[in-house]
């Protein structure tokens, strides 16, 4: 089972935008979508896997307070809501220049696109060495769930693991918020690249199984993970 689709609605309420991550989806953009299988440039699409977190289930544990650690001489902002800034563009261009993957060109590529709207419930976590931003992580809430959407770094401070420690610092918000779930965004299958996402604890981790298709569907752990036809039936 093969599909893909994205939808842009003129505005997404908070308890909607809450349905639409229970069903599999994700924002991108001004838009939301979904997808079973994603392009990496080999020889045929991967299939990916929409994963989330309960967050009561989450507890820290000793990995967790190693980046915690690590990272405890920066001083971290909450840009609530989620506003451009120019030297987070700047810190964008750095990172851009760095990685080997397709990624989204600018930060408003990323979040407003084009538009001058935006209908999603953005903040940014923003973690500085001194006063110049090293990290940024930007998610979106709803009533009792958060969505990572763009986390980016200066690749000078790579060894801080800062992708995680933003992941971190989501999660706190979550806490605090008192939300029910934590959305990381998606792995594929049989490549390592997204799997950084599952160290909050593979035995919370929670998988999205869709059932005949993007708009139902249930959620399993990794042992109950059933087997479902992802065969291509249609080209990306």
């Amino acid at each position: 089972m093969f599909y893909h689709e994205y939808f842009t609605p003129a505005q997404l309420p908070p308890d909607l935008f809450d349905l639409f991550l229970s069903l599999g989806w994700y924002p991108m953009g001004q838009g939301i979508f979904t997808t079973s299988h994603l392009d990496t440039g080999s020889e045929e699409p991967q299939r990916v896997h929409w994963i989330r977190y309960p967050v009561s289930g989450v507890m820290d544990r000793s990995s967790h307070k190693r980046i915690r650690r690590k990272n405890r001489g920066f001083s971290v902002e909450l840009l609530d809501p989620f506003q451009h800034r120019r030297e987070l563009d700047r810190l964008y261009e750095h990172y851009f220049s760095s990685i080997d993957f397709d990624g989204y060109e600018s930060i408003q590529d990323a979040t407003c696109g084009r538009g001058k709207t935006n209908i999603y419930n953005g903040k940014a976590w923003i973690v500085r060495d001194g006063t110049q931003p090293i990290s940024c992580g930007i998610f979106y809430t709803g009533t009792n769930s958060a969505a990572s959407i763009l986390h980016f770094f200066h690749p000078e401070y790579r060894r801080f693991s800062p992708g995680k420690y933003l992941i971190l610092l989501t999660l706190d918000y979550c806490r605090k918020h008192k939300l029910e779930w934590y959305y990381p965004g998606y792995i594929i299958e049989n490549n390592p690249r997204m799997d950084y996402k599952l160290f909050l604890g593979k035995e919370h981790v929670q998988y999205f199984v869709p059932q005949g298709g993007p708009v139902t569907g249930s959620w399993a752990g990794e042992s109950g993970l059933w087997k479902v036809d992802f065969s291509l039936k249609s080209p990306l």
